[in-house]
């Protein structure tokens, strides 16, 4: 009998699982026309985008920073979920156990129909509150015409973009939910991310910690990271399905 290929055993082991954690990162937007930082949008007005997302850069230069991530709404709002979007949110509802967690902030999971994602980096479509970090949401793609930049309805301080900046922190409850989906998690798909954003690789290494921790004196139950990328990557993986998410996940997923 022959041996069974890649995807073949990536399908099985997907359809018999009965916890999975999708990881999914910029690959997946690129595939719908949304510009990641490490390609066509790593510079804008000939700054690197380094030095745009901080708060530091912010602090000096709040309107500008502004410009740049209202230029990058009205991108993203010409943008539409592709097919691994979709068959991702279709194969959640057909079945209990899937979570995602995103290093995307472009929202396009949630137009696609999967409710409520962990979202690790925050999100393009929310302010937050400099005073409180309160948020909310805000799909404006222009500065308004009377005030200016955004202003807090709480405090009425100038609102930052609820993004996660270098330097700071994933935000405690995204983060907190997406390891204890790791941990439950007899599968983990992880689509669309290079690895230099160690988000996968940290998530996948607390699921080992975790099943080393708890079977200390015996063999850890067992945990498949099954990979779909266009690129070769850095996340350490089971599986390899090489080519472009939306090719792969729908058939991947199928029901």
């Amino acid at each position: 009998m022959p041996m069974p290929t890649q995807f073949t055993e990536a399908r099985r082991l997907l359809r018999d699982a009965k916890d999975v954690l999708i990881i999914t990162g910029a690959g997946i937007s690129a595939e719908s026309g949304v510009p990641t930082f490490r390609g066509s949008g790593e510079r804008w007005r000939n700054r690197h985008f380094s030095e745009l997302a901080s708060l530091r850069a912010f602090e000096q230069d709040p309107r500008l920073i502004w410009e740049w991530y209202l230029y990058r709404r009205s991108l993203v709002a010409a943008c539409e979920p592709n097919a691994a979007h979709l068959a991702i949110a279709d194969w959640a509802k057909s079945r209990r156990g899937v979570e995602l967690a995103t290093q995307n902030v472009d929202g396009l999971h949630e137009r696609a129909g999967f409710v409520q994602p962990f979202n690790l980096h925050g999100s393009l479509w929310r302010n937050a509150c400099l005073a409180c970090m309160r948020e909310r949401e805000d799909d404006s793609l222009a500065f308004d015409a009377k005030d200016g930049l955004p202003r807090s309805p709480c405090h009425g301080y100038v609102e930052r973009p609820a993004i996660v900046w270098f330097g700071e922190m994933l935000p405690k409850e995204e983060a907190d939910q997406a390891r204890a989906a790791a941990v439950m998690a007899d599968v983990i798909l992880v689509i669309g991310t290079s690895g230099l954003v160690p988000t996968a690789e940290r998530l996948i290494d607390c699921a080992k910690a975790a099943r080393a921790i708890s079977n200390p004196f015996g063999t850890p139950s067992p945990l498949v990271v099954i990979e779909v990328n266009l690129e070769p990557s850095h996340v350490p993986c089971d599986i390899r399905l090489q080519g472009r998410a939306g090719d792969i996940l729908p058939r991947l997923l199928e029901r």
